[in-house]
């Protein structure tokens, strides 16, 4: 399953029209969080629908995606959702 999630990660640009691997809802969500000078940080993916999803650790961090800073994350309220 973890597949499935992984492939994800190219369409996350467009990921109010990706189908969740897991319940087939178009609900995927995502954020990388990181150090936007290096492009280096980690990335959730998660199902608002189902809360399901994936944490990838150690993440380049491409152009043109939702990205928040260390200190920015520890502000935030996360996701909740169950880890695959």
């Amino acid at each position: 399953m973890r597949e499935k999630w992984y492939k994800l990660i190219g369409e996350l640009a467009q990921a109010e029209k990706i189908k969740c691997p897991n319940c087939g809802k178009k609900a995927i969500d995502y954020l990388y969080i990181g150090d936007e000078e290096t492009e280096i940080g980690y990335l959730q993916i998660w199902c608002n629908e189902c809360k399901k999803g994936i944490y990838i650790s150690r993440v380049k961090i491409p152009k043109n995606v939702r990205v928040v800073s260390f200190e920015e994350s520890k502000k935030m309220k996360l996701p909740s959702y169950e880890l695959l």
